[in-house]
């Protein structure tokens, strides 16, 4: 039959050329749908990004000169700490007027027919054209600006206080659209010196910018497994993207429904060991297979685990806070606690007396998958806390130290 279609005069070729060609383009559309469903496979790898950075605003409040600078270099800091940008520092300041007008040329400068003056002015902050055009060069430009700042002394507590309220403004340098404002809450206090109380307050900025940054989707880091051995994963990225101990990475199941991605958070795993471009993280829990490849998500968290708890002795019972360090710690965490018994609380004619028991100490945590045990040992001391409605200052007392072991679920 084959060398019959060959041997009438071409027809038979025909015929076999024309069935080859729709096999040829059958086959070109199964390594269309192969190669569309590989690449939709692929996970998703973060890399360093772009930013601006203005320095610290604050028009319409006196901030000395030491503060300034102190807070400039906390937030630069925090940007580089992360080490998932790369950073351009900017000398010129923004007041909240000049960034509404720098976010509304920036969207100008997307229109066609505008033409680039040689010099911008944003409120009282001035910028040239090549300024302007390495700002909206990158991928997300920071404003930061001071709203509120009041420092002054405390007459009752005879103590320096301070108060820095401050928001971060994060734009899409391509759009001018805005990505996230953040707002930053410090306080602090100093019995001696008003500049010590203006620096615990500055002090307290990082941790909570650091964890601001990191709850923005466009800034959270997607990663994948290198390889897994037992209950522990290796995956790619370190210090060099600011990867710490502690840090947990969601597993995430990519799935697509008619073309619509349907993934999942399935599995938990807690970072161990960060080297400079690999990590090392135990897996608590997954419903899926890990192996090469899978996708992880970072979960963002404040890097302080808070807990409120009851702890009875006999007939008393106390109620007490806990904050643990989480960030930059895996098995061994510092953790601090302040206790209250109930029981103790006492008051004789306008004088009110607060017992309060203050402990350090460091836990064990023995992960075991979802569950967790951490034996603990602490140094405490009790004080009483003497307080009167009819004079304007406080006193504490100190009662006893102690040492005190334990362990929580």
């Amino acid at each position: 039959m084959s060398r019959q279609i060959w041997r009438y005069n071409g027809k038979g070729i025909r015929k076999r050329g024309k069935a080859m060609k729709k096999s040829a383009i059958a086959l070109g559309i199964l390594l269309i749908i192969v190669a569309a469903g590989s690449l939709s496979a692929q996970p998703v790898i973060s890399e360093k990004q772009d930013i601006a950075i203005f320095a610290l605003g604050y028009y319409g409040w006196n901030l000395p000169y030491q503060a300034l600078g102190a807070i400039d270099g906390e937030i630069q800091k925090v940007f580089a700490d992360l080490g998932r940008f790369t950073i351009l520092g900017m000398s010129q300041r923004l007041s909240p007027g000049g960034l509404e007008q720098f976010i509304a040329t920036v969207r100008q400068t997307k229109q066609s027919g505008f033409v680039l003056p040689e010099k911008f002015q944003f409120g009282e902050a001035f910028l040239t054209e090549q300024e302007f055009n390495r700002l909206v060069g990158a991928f997300v430009v920071v404003v930061p600006v001071v709203v509120e700042f009041n420092s002054w002394w405390d007459y009752k507590n005879l103590k320096f206080k301070t108060e820095i309220k401050t928001t971060i403004s994060f734009i899409e340098a391509a759009s001018g659209s805005l990505l996230a404002i953040k707002t930053l809450n410090s306080s602090g206090s100093d019995a001696n010196n008003e500049y010590q109380s203006i620096s615990a307050a500055i002090a307290s900025i990082p941790m909570q910018l650091q964890y601001e940054i990191r709850s923005i989707p466009q800034f959270q880091i997607s990663t994948r497994i290198l390889r897994v051995n037992g209950s522990t994963a290796r995956l790619q990225m370190g210090s060099n993207m600011g990867i710490m101990k502690g840090d947990e990475y969601a597993v995430v199941e990519k799935r697509f429904v008619e073309g619509f991605d349907d993934s999942r958070e399935v599995g938990l795993i807690v970072i161990k060991d960060v080297g400079r471009e690999v990590s090392s993280g135990q897996v608590l829990y997954t419903s899926i297979e890990l192996a090469k490849d899978t996708q992880l998500q970072e979960i963002p968290r404040l890097g302080l685990d808070l807990d409120l708890y009851l702890h009875i002795i006999g007939t008393q019972v106390l109620p007490g806070l806990r904050l643990t360090a989480s960030r930059g710690f895996y098995a061994l965490r510092p953790f601090a606690a302040a206790q209250i018994p109930l029981g103790l609380i006492s008051s004789f004619y306008t004088v009110s007396i607060f017992p309060v028991n203050v402990l350090v100490g460091l836990e064990y945590v023995l992960n075991a998958g979802r569950l967790s045990i951490a034996p603990s040992a602490a140094a405490g001391l009790s004080y009483y806390h003497v307080t009167s409605a009819t004079i304007n200052t406080d006193t504490d007392v100190l009662s006893h130290i102690g040492f005190q072991l334990g362990g929580r679920l």
